[in-house]
């Protein structure tokens, strides 16, 4: 996030810093650095702390706490290392006493044990705010409301979380204006993505998109490049936009029959994307099978006169993602090289070559980095109607 790359900056402003483990393995430039992670860490923003503890070794590659903040924000994939391997090459005999039982919670992933470290912490350390921090966690909402009370100068992630709580009831009965009032408090005490976030999120589900996207823009803003936040924002925007996003469905849906229609590959392009295979069940009522570019060859049996499609509808996946769309196509086509054949019922037409055509059908779209594209689509003849001819 941006604030790695400015953290030149704290070494210099001068400005007072309330500490949140008071008493670190680490040398004066570099604590404060890792003071400023921490909060960062608290407040779930890990690529932020993770970027100012790695400054913060380089300050002093002897910094306990910094390598204490990577074990617990970083990866436990193989290939970069996990949390063992990080602890294993922490010398814990030079940590602080608070860094100490740090290090013990992290090495156990017993809840007992972890429970058990973190009260024999608070114990040795009553006054340490971050030790009272590791007693909170998961849906114990109560652990968030008892930091905040004792610790009100380091509450901005308690605060965010009782957000939650208030939004869910946890607290009693729903209360909107709470979780509003909470995690604009989280905002004020600390400038950072993770609030913007959770308002956005919380606007979300009260179905107010344009203030879910408003917010998620400014978490969004904090790092644009690769960021944990756009999923989300993308989603938001889609549901403030829903009418937009299902009109260009329709729209595309109908485009793509038509280049279909054309056998016009160049046209077709567009709606496919190269890493998804495309199932197609036509209304010729024979097997599934995976469409390309050699199916929009035209068709030497029959040409279309007519075809169009009608009453479309959209559906959507929760994160509007997926987009399952319901259509009626109809229209007409004519038979080369034979003078029979089939009425709407399905019967032989002698000395006629015009068969109407009328289908149900549905189609599958994922929203892709390129945009929507397509993904399954399925046809169907209406009853006692006809659908492609039969080989």
């Amino acid at each position: 996030m941006k604030n790695i790359y400015v953290l030149l900056l704290f070494l210099s402003t001068g400005i007072g810093y309330s500490q949140i483990i008071q008493k670190s393995s680490c040398s004066e430039k570099a604590y404060e650095i890792v003071e400023k992670a921490l909060n960062h860490m608290m407040n779930l923003e890990f690529l932020t702390a993770r970027g100012m503890a790695d400054a913060a070794l380089i300050v002093d590659e002897n910094c306990g706490c910094a390598k204490l903040i990577i074990a617990r924000v970083s990866s436990s994939n193989k290939d970069f290392g996990s949390r063992a391997n990080k602890l294993e090459s922490i010398d814990r005999s030079k940590l602080s006493g608070e860094e100490k039982v740090w290090y013990d919670a992290l090495s156990t992933s017993d809840s007992e044990k972890y429970s058990i470290v973190q009260k024999a912490g608070i114990d040795k350390f009553p006054s340490s705010p971050f030790i009272h921090y590791l007693g909170t966690g998961g849906l114990n909402y109560e652990s968030y409301k008892t930091f905040a009370e004792k610790f009100p100068e380091h509450a901005s992630s308690a605060y965010n979380m009782m957000s939650y709580g208030y939004l869910r009831g946890e607290y009693g009965s729903v209360d909107k204006e709470k979780a509003m009032e909470y995690v604009k408090k989280s905002q004020d005490m600390h400038d950072g993505p993770n609030a913007y976030d959770s308002m956005a999120e919380h606007y979300a589900s009260l179905g107010e998109f344009d203030k879910a996207v408003e917010n998620q823009l400014i978490a969004f803003d904090y790092s644009t490049f690769s960021s944990p936040y756009q999923p989300k924002l993308r989603e938001y925007w889609r549901k403030a936009n829903k009418e937009e996003v299902v009109k260009n469905l329709k729209q595309l849906q109908s485009d793509m029959q038509d280049a279909i229609i054309k056998g016009d590959n160049e046209a077709f392009q567009k709606f496919v994307h190269p890493d998804i295979i495309i199932s197609t069940g036509d209304s010729d009522l024979g097997k599934f099978y995976e469409f390309n570019a050699d199916d929009l060859e035209v068709d030497e049996n029959f040409s279309w006169d007519t075809f169009e499609v009608e009453d479309m509808n959209v559906y959507f996946s929760i994160d509007m993602k997926t987009a399952v769309i319901t259509f009626y196509a109809k229209g007409g086509y004519t038979m080369n090289g034979s003078s029979e054949s089939y009425d709407l019922n399905g019967n032989l037409k002698p000395n006629s070559k015009f068969i109407e055509y009328s289908t149900r059908a549905s189609s599958v779209w994922v929203n892709t980095n390129q945009g929507w594209k397509t993904m399954h689509s399925n046809f169907a003849p209406n009853k006692g109607k006809v659908g492609l001819p039969q080989n």
